[in-house]
């Protein structure tokens, strides 16, 4: 027996005892009468009243009121493309809450299958939080997907965990996106200093670290996000010995910027460093420089009629060529001196003339 018969059979039952009271009461005094059936009227009906209360309450029969009433006003989606295999689709949703209270915690959801295939290709879930009465939130998220297939993207609004909203739409021909255009940069030259030297295992063996500047020169439009990676590659073995990543960040219009960085390599030996500039996974600019490092190693010569091989030092040390900081130097101090400086000198100067020429006399 559900709530709604329960409910039936309570109207009936008290129906029947009002109908037994007001036969009863019908025989007496007819003002008595009238005053007996008008408060078992008025308890019949406060006892409805509690019923219908509880049943709304308790058993359902009556939908709740909810404060919050959610609604997807509008989508948005802007695509731009990522190097040439992946695009980001920009989705803007705009969620109204035209209910009297404040809503819940609002979690938003983006699927995005594949048409062809109908397989969910990537999820993005952003927390929105809540949304007050009467106000309209815009919920922007990114959905990175691969330019060649076509997108069904699904919007779903959650709501406490569970789902309130969902919308959709079909995204085609993302292949027709343009990659970006490569930035207008010139390696203008590569300087190198050396940074320091260090004493090795084994014994003997040193490493030098080399500092890189670079100077780059934008001939474009302001530009950043560019990546630089250098290398040390030795020229003998063509090993790749030290390589390190550098953010070029922004560079101005028409400027001419300085990059660094330190590259740690062997001593005595000869190093081709190579630069590359990235821009949205590939290399837009190239560039190299020599570094000699051979001058400071021992050399094996023939010498004399029989060509005897001997083992020639280096005329030169590589430490001599650390870069140093010279000592700051600091302005003079003038001399403190009174006024009647000028005129004492005077007077000595008069004073040992006078001496001099007595002493001639």
């Amino acid at each position: 027996m559900n709530m709604t018969d329960g409910f039936n059979r309570s109207i009936k039952a008290r129906a029947e005892k009002l109908f037994m009271l007001y036969a009863f009461m019908s025989r007496g005094d007819n003002a008595v009468r009238d005053k007996k059936l008008m408060a078992i009227v008025i308890s019949v009906l406060l006892a409805f009243a509690v019923l219908v209360v509880l049943v709304a309450t308790i058993g359902g029969g009556l939908e709740s009121h909810r404060l919050s009433r959610l609604r997807i006003a509008d989508i948005d989606i802007s695509a731009e493309a990522v190097g040439f295999s992946d695009a980001v689709l920009n989705v803007s949703v705009y969620i109204d809450n035209d209910g009297t209270g404040s809503s819940g915690d609002i979690t938003l959801m983006i699927k995005a299958y594949d048409t062809d295939t109908n397989l969910l290709v990537v999820t993005n879930s952003t927390q929105v939080g809540v949304i007050r009465a009467k106000e309209t939130k815009v919920v922007s998220a990114p959905v990175r997907v691969p330019k060649r297939g076509n997108y069904r993207l699904r919007i779903v609004v959650f709501e406490d965990g569970k789902r309130q909203l969902q919308g959709e739409r079909v995204i085609y021909g993302l292949t027709s996106l343009e990659p970006p255009s490569a930035a207008r940069i010139s390696i203008r030259g590569i300087d190198f200093l050396v940074q320091a030297v260090e004493e090795g295992v084994p014994v003997g063996k040193q490493h030098v670290v080399i500092n890189t500047t670079l100077y780059i020169d934008n001939l474009g439009p302001d530009v950043s996000g560019l990546r630089t990676l250098i290398k040390a590659r030795d020229r003998e073995t063509e090993l790749i010995t030290a390589r390190e990543w550098i953010d070029l960040g922004l560079l101005k219009s028409g400027t001419t910027s300085l990059h660094y960085a330190n590259l740690r390599v062997l001593n005595g030996r000869d190093y081709l460093v190579e630069v590359q500039v990235w821009q949205s996974g590939r290399i837009i600019k190239e560039g190299s420089g020599m570094v000699l490092l051979g001058a400071f190693s021992n050399k094996t010569m023939r010498i004399g009629v029989k060509e005897k091989m001997v083992e020639v030092a280096p005329g030169t040390n590589i430490s001599e060529f650390v870069r140093t900081r010279p000592a700051a130097v600091r302005a003079p101090v003038p001399y403190p001196s009174s006024g009647f400086g000028s005129l004492t000198m005077c007077l000595a100067l008069v004073f040992g003339l006078i001496i001099l020429l007595r002493k001639r006399r």
